[in-house]
């Protein structure tokens, strides 16, 4: 008995051992992708009545996520369910399937064999090309398409995976309706909407994270064309910036005074802002702009005669704020700001100066410097350049500019290669600046960086476009190095020796800057497009002492 029982759990465990499907051990590598051996519907076939769509491979075949990976349009819902039975892979839509319509799937990488995860494909005469399947619940197929190419905005890095979508609606919501039609792009960011039927579309791409076929303002990227498609015809070579844009309405979320100055709190950044009362108020931008830091005027401080301590004579102030996004759209706001000098919180007067410049060819000295606090008084004849012990030339005001909302002075002045001296520095002297608490700036020191041509490269390019505006920039990974405007011929010179990226921002606008998209205007971002070798790169690299081009940048 015990023998028999033996038998019959040897030979149980065995038939379950060879019912289930698993990789084969050992052998020569299996190159061989499965293809399909028949649709159902077949390639094409119309008025298709059935409930089930499947597809019979030659080998035995595993799912590769389908519910991401295999695209049905138009949707049959995203419970739709994808299963195989042998050889076989059997779609179920959730929705009933549309009366007088043309579907398309797109397996993608779907379905893959067991051994190796070879991708299935389809055989055209002698050419394999991916598994596609097309047919319609009505008598026509539609045969148009729409196709193109995704790329990032600013950067030449192409993002992957992002949800192409079409919308036939005039009164569509892409942050709450699900599109029409839809595609993934690929790797290299192409992406094809096949099967269409003649009629106006608007097209948009996004990087669809929580895949619920919606952009979302905050956390997707997503572009889109501003013109709606008359597809009558096939349409190719589409190109879509996808790049952030946070389309939220600006707008004001609080205002804190627990100290001295007081903290104008905003839900997204601001590009610019207007603040005005009936007292001069001093203000500026936070760092990351979503705060605006306004100090109470001084004007309205009076002393208690019986105590040595501040108070304010009117202890609020209305102002009015004005602000604008990235995206054009505005904030208008009033708020009331207050001294709260029982909290004063006191903070060092910092100034922090960058590295100076000087351009050899047209002798322009450039310099910068931030603080953290408005300034009271700027003394300009305590900004000099220093020649030796004792030459000293001082910087003429007209060659400062004071940017308030971001506390920040820039210098530009022209000065004669030919008076230049060896290791020339830019000096500020002590009260050169006094910040709106009296704080006096500290001595400060510049050297300038004198550039040696036998150490730097030269760039030439040499433009060929018919656009009336466009910027060409050198880049460093996210740094611009040099720019020209509107220049066909350009010589580069004194560049750094590594590998840079050569740019052209079409300027439609003309403003000399690259414009990112402003959804409620339907403006798209300004394009950009990146100079390509013959190797179909876009890094160029310099050495010392070389002289590279020209580079035929044609766009």
């Amino acid at each position: 008995m015990k023998i028999g029982r033996l038998l019959i759990l040897v030979l149980w465990y065995m038939a379950m051992s060879c019912a289930t499907q698993t990789t084969p051990m050992g052998g020569p590598k299996d190159t061989i992708p499965p293809t399909v051996v028949q649709y159902r519907p077949k390639e094409n076939q119309t008025n298709f009545k059935g409930k089930e769509i499947t597809a019979e491979f030659s080998e035995a075949v595993q799912l590769n996520n389908p519910k991401e990976q295999i695209i049905i349009i138009p949707s049959v819902g995203k419970k739709t369910e994808f299963k195989l039975r042998g050889n076989t892979l059997v779609i179920t839509p959730e929705l009933p399937l549309r009366d007088s319509t043309t579907y398309n799937i797109s397996f993608r990488e779907g379905v893959k064999d067991l051994t190796e995860g070879n991708l299935a494909i389809a055989t055209i005469g002698r050419d394999t090309v991916p598994l596609h399947l097309a047919f319609s619940t009505g008598p026509i197929i539609d045969t148009l398409m729409i196709s193109g190419q995704i790329n990032g905005g600013l950067t030449d890095v192409i993002p992957e995976d992002i949800t192409v979508a079409l919308y036939q609606s005039d009164t569509f919501d892409i942050f709450k309706h699900t599109p029409d039609f839809f595609t993934k792009s690929t790797k290299d960011g192409k992406f094809s909407i096949t099967n269409l039927k003649a009629g106006k579309y608007r097209l948009y791409a996004f990087a669809d994270k929580n895949k619920n076929l919606k952009a979302e303002t905050r956390s997707e990227k997503f572009g889109f064309l501003a013109d709606t498609i008359r597809l009558d015809s096939m349409v190719r070579n589409l190109k879509i910036s996808v790049v952030n844009i946070d389309t939220r309405l600006p707008g004001l979320t609080s205002v804190r005074n627990p100290s001295n100055v007081n903290t104008i709190r905003f839900n997204k950044s601001l590009t610019e802002y207007q603040l005005t009362a009936r007292k001069k108020v001093q203000s500026h931008f936070s760092n990351n702009q979503t705060e605006i830091i306004a100090y109470f005027p001084d004007s309205l401080i009076q002393i208690n005669p019986d105590s040595t301590a501040l108070f304010a004579g009117i202890d609020s102030l209305q102002v009015h704020i004005k602000g604008i996004d990235s995206t054009q759209q505005i904030v208008d706001t009033l708020v009331y700001i207050r001294r709260n000098e029982r909290e004063k919180i006191e903070e060092t007067f910092t100034v922090t100066a960058s590295e100076s410049s000087y351009n050899i060819d047209n002798g322009l000295l450039e310099l910068s410097m931030t603080f953290n606090k408005p300034i009271k008084f700027l003394n300009p004849d305590s900004v000099y350049l220093d020649y030796d012990t004792a030459t000293r030339i001082p910087i003429k005001l007209k060659h400062i500019k004071f940017d308030t909302a971001f506390n920040k002075i820039s210098v530009r002045e022209t000065v004669p290669i030919d008076s230049l001296p060896i290791g020339p520095k830019i000096t500020f002297a002590k009260g050169y600046l006094i910040s709106i608490d009296n704080d006096t700036s500290k001595v400060m020191t510049s050297s300038m960086k004198l550039i040696d041509t036998p150490t730097t490269a030269v760039l030439i390019v040499e433009v060929q476009t018919k656009e009336p505006h466009f910027i060409i920039q050198l880049v460093s990974g996210s740094k611009v190095v040099q720019q020209a405007v509107d220049q066909k011929k350009i010589t580069f010179k004194y560049l750094n020796p590594e590998s840079l990226k050569v740019r052209a921002i079409i300027d439609t606008n003309g403003n000399g800057k690259w414009d990112t998209a402003i959804y409620p205007q339907n403006r798209e971002p300004e394009k950009v497009v990146y100079f390509l070798n013959t190797n179909k790169k876009a890094e160029t690299p310099l050495r010392q002492n070389w002289e590279v081009g020209p580079l035929i940048f044609r766009f």
